[in-house]
């Protein structure tokens, strides 16, 4: 990733918020997707799509006893972009 990377949040197709740094990103994604359903019911991890390109949000439920099912992927991803005029395109 070059110096002038940003991250963008998408919520699907459209753009919800950009940040500097990865791991911005990546909060801002899970605490928009957390805000709608109880965290503590759910387990999250980001899978890396598009090695240093896209990661996707996934989450799964967790079952009886706290013992988690499959993953699946939610709507949020984070993309790497050249700079945040190239996101607006």
């Amino acid at each position: 990733m070059s110096v002038s990377t940003a991250f963008v949040v998408m919520h699907g197709d459209t753009p919800a918020a950009g940040a500097p740094a990865l791991q911005v990103a990546l909060d801002a994604a899970l605490a928009r997707q957390t805000a709608w359903v109880r965290a503590s019911e759910y387990d999250y991890r980001w899978d890396e799509y598009n090695p240093g390109k896209v990661w996707r949000l996934m989450q799964r439920r967790q079952g009886p006893d706290g013992k988690g099912r499959r993953f699946s992927w939610t709507q949020y991803a984070v993309h790497a972009v050249d700079s945040l005029t190239e996101a607006a395109r």
